[in-house]
């Protein structure tokens, strides 16, 4: 009995022992299994971090990689756009030398035209201006040479008059013809010279009296004392004068003629006044022009009024028509009192 109970003591322990050495490797693995799950898992989770770094490094290296090649870009097309506007300046630079070239040759073209136009007028004025006279003479100087012609002596005085009219119209459109071709050739002045103001007006009266129509008054007005000297060239201004008094002759039949002198604030003032046909108010410039005449039937060759505006311009004063004036024409001819 008391065997029995040993060997099942002995079994029961056995069987104890068996148990404990067999749950022994059983935990043991439980426990590896368990750290091979959590290794898995860490991994996993590193695997899953690594991918998403990677997905942005990958990122980041696009974007850095698309930002460099857009400023390469950027780089490349603004030096083309550079470029580009570079060119277009030069080309615009060349388009506008070519126009202004084209321009300048327009304007030569419209001046040779514009000269040949006015050699053309030249030569068809002076054929007529210059034959008319020759032939006035010529007619009445052969007249006058008739031996078997009798003739009273009024008509012979008359037909030395229109000699001299003639010889004098002809002697006139010379010296301008000279007198212009000096002025566009010679720039320089004679040194001025001093002289009484009133002298200008009374020599160019005296040289206008013989012209005047029978009937017309011919006045003068100085408003500067009798005594006053000014420093400048009389001869020039006597030429301008005399040219404004014999346009106002040639057209003034009936009424007055008038020049003027008056001071102004260091300037000589010179008015010349008539109450002849008047000009149009559009013709105001032209009448300055070379050549122009408001009538092609009268005497002169258009050359008169030109040849006053260059030398009064020459003497640093202006030369205009007063279109103010309702009777006749009035021309203000304004220079410097005292001349250097």
């Amino acid at each position: 009995m008391i065997n029995r109970t040993a060997q099942q003591l002995v079994r029961m322990i056995l069987l104890t022992v068996f148990m404990l050495v067999m749950a022994a490797p059983s935990q043991h693995g439980t426990l590896r299994a368990a750290d091979t799950t959590t290794d898995i898992n860490e991994l996993k989770s590193q695997n899953e971090l690594l991918q998403q770094r990677s997905r942005f490094t990958t990122g980041s290296v696009a974007m850095i990689l698309g930002i460099v090649a857009l400023l390469v870009f950027l780089t490349i097309n603004s030096r083309w756009t550079r470029r580009l506007e570079i060119k277009n300046q030069q080309l615009q630079r060349e388009r506008n030398v070519v126009v202004a070239q084209n321009k300048q040759l327009a304007v030569e073209r419209d001046r040779a035209e514009a000269a040949s136009k006015a050699k053309t007028a030249f030569i068809q004025s002076m054929t007529h201006e210059i034959r008319t006279p020759l032939n006035a003479i010529n007619g009445f100087t052969q007249v006058l040479n008739m031996p078997d012609v009798e003739m009273q002596e009024t008509e012979r005085i008359d037909c030395c008059h229109r000699i001299e009219d003639n010889a004098r119209m002809l002697t006139k459109i010379l010296d301008d013809l000279i007198l212009i071709s000096d002025l566009e050739s010679n720039s320089e002045l004679p040194p001025a010279e001093p002289c009484l103001a009133i002298t200008l007006i009374g020599q160019a009266m005296d040289s206008i009296r013989p012209v005047v129509a029978e009937g017309v008054q011919l006045n003068s007005e100085c408003t500067i004392p009798e005594d006053k000297n000014v420093n400048t060239y009389p001869r020039m201004i006597h030429i301008v004068l005399s040219k404004l008094l014999d346009n106002a002759a040639k057209f003034t039949t009936e009424g007055s003629i008038t020049l003027q002198l008056s001071e102004e604030e260091g300037l000589l003032h010179f008015s010349i006044i008539d109450t002849g046909m008047g000009i149009p108010e559009d013709k105001k410039e032209f009448i300055f022009e070379r050549f122009s005449k408001l009538d092609s039937f009268s005497q002169g060759i258009g050359l008169g009024l030109t040849i006053a505006r260059m030398i009064a311009e020459r003497l640093g004063g202006t030369l205009t028509l007063d279109s103010t004036n309702k009777v006749g024409s009035k021309f203000d001819l304004i220079i410097p009192e005292q001349q250097i």
